[in-house]
């Protein structure tokens, strides 16, 4: 640039210098103002697509048809949810067993199938899985047809000793998507599943961004508990006793910010209503924007519109995403109805009883009618 800068002679080139240095100021400014600066991970590549190829014959890159596909993206969001709670109970039973006394001698039978159970049930229900239409009819079929098997597979690999890597004597691939629940043809399934990361897409050379973490209990601007990518397990997932309500958020690239603005005052009056009943369990209202935070998988991978999903206490392994936004003309009352069959017992319970006794006004305000943006 410098030497490009010193050929260049007259006004002509001191003026591509001035739009230039103009340009990176405002550029610098608009980074500024909504933050981008603070993004802490590199963006993914711009040009990277947003689907892997498929051939005529609907294959991919590796000669999977869509139930092999979908086997392998099964695996890939039940596994890194499902296989660090097995191994956390596969320590403790350790730990006991190496105690000494009676209870070090005791065999505890059913100690993995109850979490096996319910990871395995709620795996369709992940974004990843759900957003995708065709993909969530295939998991769905694969596990109306071997949801069974696919829980005997994780049972095995405990009785084998829960190796963590694929070269040792362990294929996830082979005995879930080949011998579970026959996804794959067999050519496919003695490959190990790490070698169909690059289909293609783009998604192996992808980053996730994040903002800075915040520090535990940090409020955004409107007054919901900020989460980012970076901290979306802890404020989200790791506490198994509270229910939390996220909002992914694209404030101002979806419908122009109408969306957000209608939303987020629905999610606020919901907050507000759990809060001022001091009576049992509440609710934790959580934002995330998705326009500077790439939510890692299995929680939000491929996120490109603004959704609500609960996290409920005792069954984090099987979050519930609600069916339908409506362009964000939710009323609080709305967002009470999905979360009172989504959360668990107590929150549910209690949504239920504020749909019942809360003031008509706070429960189905509709700013997008009263012009109220």
């Amino acid at each position: 640039r410098l030497k490009a800068d010193r050929a260049e002679h007259g006004s002509g080139g001191a003026m591509r210098r001035l739009r230039w240095w103009v340009a990176a100021f405002a550029l610098m400014c608009a980074t500024r103002l909504r933050g981008v600066d603070a993004v802490q991970v590199v963006q993914r590549p711009l040009d990277a697509p947003a689907e892997a190829p498929r051939f005529a014959n609907g294959k991919d890159v590796f000669g999977r048809d869509a139930r092999c596909r979908t086997c392998h993206a099964l695996l890939n969001t039940l596994n890194p949810r499902l296989v660090p709670a097995l191994l956390k109970i596969k320590a403790k039973e350790a730990r006991r067993a190496s105690g000494g006394g009676a209870d070090s001698r005791a065999v505890r039978y059913g100690l993995y199938e109850e979490t096996i159970e319910a990871y395995v049930q709620s795996a369709c229900t992940t974004q990843d899985l759900w957003h995708a239409k065709e993909t969530r009819k295939q998991c769905e079929r694969i596990m109306e047809e071997h949801e069974d098997d696919v829980a005997s597979a994780y049972t095995r690999w405990i009785k084998k000793g829960a190796p963590e890597r694929e070269d040792e004597g362990w294929s996830w691939n082979w005995e879930v998507c080949r011998k579970a629940t026959n996804s794959c043809s067999e050519q496919l399934g003695m490959h190990a599943l790490s070698e169909f990361d690059d289909d293609g897409s783009g998604a192996a050379e992808r980053k996730y961004r994040s903002e800075p973490v915040p520090a535990p209990g940090t409020l955004d601007a409107d007054g919901l508990l900020k989460v980012v990518a970076g901290s979306f397990y802890d404020v989200a997932v790791k506490d198994d006793t509270v229910d939390v309500l996220v909002y992914t958020s694209f404030p101002t690239q979806h419908m122009e910010g109408a969306f957000h603005r209608w939303i987020i005052q629905a999610l606020v009056a919901v907050k507000a209503l759990f809060a001022a009943d001091p009576t049992g369990p509440t609710l934790s209202v959580a934002a995330v924007d998705a326009e500077f935070n790439d939510v890692p998988p299995p929680y939000g991978t491929g996120t490109t519109t603004p959704t609500l999903c609960v996290y409920p206490a005792g069954n984090k392994g099987w979050p519930r995403y609600i069916s339908d936004v409506n362009d964000g003309q939710l009323t609080a009352r709305d967002i009470l109805f999905f979360v009172m069959n989504t959360a668990s017992a107590g929150v549910a319970e209690k949504a239920k009883r504020l749909m019942e006794t809360a003031a008509a006004d706070a429960l189905d305000r509709k700013p997008w009618e009263r012009d109220e943006l």
